[in-house]
Parts: C-alpha cells; structure tokens; sequence
C-alpha cells in the first residue's frame, strides 16, 4: 500500500515517470489486500484522466470491484455507517465517468452496477448522499441509458425536495 502511495506521489511529482511502471499499477488493482487496491485507484485515476483511451480494458475489472463493494464482500472494517467502502466507491464512480465518456461500449459494461449503487446506497445518512450525488454525475457522463437516467433523475429530486438546505444545493448543482 505504502509502495503504491508513494508511486502516486512520484507521479504528481514528476508525470511520464512511471511508464514502465503501468503493468505493476495494473496488478495492485487485482492485490487480494483491498487496501492495495484502494490506494492504486488514486494513481490509476490520474494516468486515466491523462490517457483514458489506454485504460478502457480495465472498464470490466472496475466494475467488478464496484459491484463486490455494494455486496458487501469487502471486510466490514471499510464500512463506514453501515455504507460499505464509500470512498472508494466514489473514487470508482469518478474512475468510470472518465472511462465512460462518450464511449457506448464502455458505458454499457456501468449501467447494471450503476443501478445497483443508486439502489442500495443508504439515503438516510450524509455518506449515502455522498455515494448518489456521485453516482448520478458518472451517470451523466456516461453514453445515455434511459432507465437511468430517470432513476438518477429521481434522486435528484428528492435532493431538491430535501429539507437539507446541503442536499438541495447538490440536486440543483
């Protein structure tokens, strides 16, 4: 973990260092540690904002990690207020919004594991509201699919219908 943190911190440091590193970056994403796999999100979301084009096989892979998360696979010690793992969720959601982008095949492998997450994520608590806020931008980006964008469509008005002066500003933002 410490090892992959630090290659994120080279990377920031110093960009095209780490290209014959992209393999081994590619690995710690399939560590059996989630901490592993966790820390190599933060790195492999900044070589796929620079290049997403040569990350796009890793859509599928993504995904999976995704939907092992909203099964609750992952040891309860990531959860947090009964959401399991959020914030790597959320780094996952903003990883395929980039990888999704007007790319129809790539958004296709997404929508079942998006529908999931806006399904399950507990509403009832600010971290829950955290994971459907970003859901329904990776939805938005993503190549249109009709079932969910109305069922983003639907969170998003319960923000603005929200009591919560915080929730409302994230559904009309």
């Amino acid at each position: 973990k410490k090892a992959v943190m630090a290659l994120h911190r080279l990377h920031l440091v110093q960009p095209g260092c780490l290209s014959s590193l992209i393999d081994k970056l590619r690995r710690a994403l399939c560590d059996k540690d989630p901490a592993v796999m966790g820390a190599s999100l933060h790195i492999l979301h900044a070589l796929i904002d620079e290049t997403p084009a040569a990350f796009k096989d890793l859509v599928p892979s993504f995904v999976s990690i995704l939907k092992q998360i909203t099964e609750h696979r992952l040891p309860s010690s990531f959860d947090y207020h009964r959401m399991p793992a959020p914030w790597i969720q959320v780094k996952l959601l903003r990883i395929l919004a980039s990888l999704g982008a007007a790319d129809q095949r790539a958004s296709e492998h997404q929508y079942e594991v998006l529908y999931d997450v806006l399904k399950r994520a507990d509403t009832g608590i600010n971290i829950g509201y955290a994971v459907v806020y970003e859901c329904v931008r990776t939805v938005t980006s993503l190549y249109p699919n009709v079932q969910l964008l109305e069922t983003a469509a639907n969170h998003i008005s319960r923000f603005v219908s929200s009591d919560n002066h915080n929730l409302k500003y994230l559904g009309i933002k």
